[in-house]
C-alpha cells in the first residue's frame, strides 16, 4: 500500500529537477533511481530494501529515510504520549459530566462539543489555533520543539477527535451503568455520590 500512495504525489523526478532540464537529464536520473524499470520490479526493491529497514532517500534532504524518521521519533513519541494525556484528563471528566448533568443546559452544550470535536478535520483545527493563540493573542509558539509550551497546540490538534470520543463513549457508558441495580443499591446505602462515582459507576464504565 505504501509503495503505491508514494507515487500518488506524481513523478519524483520532476520534482527533483528544474523546469529547464533537458531530457538527458531527466534520463539519467531515472535510472539512478531505479524509475525506469518495471512497476513489479520497482515493487520488488522496494519490498526488498523494507525488509532491511532500508527505504531509500529523503528527495528533500537528500539523507536516509530511515535515519530521518529515527531523528524525529522521540518528537513523535512525545507528542502521542501529550495527546494521549489530553483525552485522558479532559474527555474523561466531560463524559463523566455529561452523564451526571443529563437534560441539563450545560450536557447539551458538552454534546455539541463533542459532536463539534469529532467533525472538525484536525488540519482545519491546527490552522485556527496558531491564529488565535499564537499570531493574535501571542500565548503561545507557532512551532518548535524542546519546551512544554510547544507540545500545547499540536496535542490540543492531535486529541481533538479521540477527546470527544471517549467523552462520549464514558456518557453512553455512564448512563448504562448508573441504571444497574447495584448503582440504586449503593444509593440506598447511603453511600456518597463521588465514591458511587468512582469506585462503582466510572470503573464498570471503563471496562473495555
Amino acid at each position: 500500500m505504501l509503495f503505491f500512495i508514494l507515487r500518488l504525489s506524481g513523478d519524483p523526478v520532476a520534482l527533483m529537477l528544474p523546469e529547464n532540464a533537458t531530457a538527458e537529464q531527466v534520463t539519467e536520473l531515472r535510472d539512478s533511481l531505479g524509475l525506469n524499470a518495471p512497476l513489479y520490479l520497482q515493487y520488488v526493491n522496494f519490498v526488498r530494501g523494507a525488509l532491511v529497514l532500508d527505504f531509500g532517500e529523503s528527495l528533500r534532504f537528500h539523507e536516509p529515510a530511515m535515519g530521518l524518521v529515527l531523528q524525529r521519533l522521540p518528537a513523535t513519541i512525545q507528542l502521542t504520549a501529550a495527546a494521549v494525556l489530553v483525552v485522558v484528563v479532559v474527555g474523561v471528566p466531560l463524559g463523566i459530566i455529561a452523564a451526571l448533568r443529563r437534560g441539563k443546559l450545560d450536557s447539551q452544550l458538552l454534546l455539541g462539543l463533542t459532536l463539534i470535536g469529532q467533525a472538525m478535520p484536525s488540519f482545519w483545527l491546527g490552522v485556527v489555533l496558531i491564529l488565535v493563540f499564537s499570531v493574535q493573542l501571542r500565548l503561545l509558539p507557532t512551532g518548535g520543539y524542546g519546551e512544554l509550551r510547544h507540545f500545547v497546540l499540536p496535542a490540543i490538534t492531535l486529541s481533538s477527535f479521540f477527546m470527544a470520543k471517549v467523552a462520549r463513549m464514558v456518557r453512553s457508558g455512564m448512563l448504562d451503568v448508573m441504571s444497574e441495580d447495584y448503582i440504586r443499591t449503593a444509593r440506598a446505602k447511603g453511600l456518597h455520590p463521588t465514591a458511587e462515582i468512582v469506585r462503582h459507576a466510572l470503573k464498570n464504565t471503563l471496562i473495555p
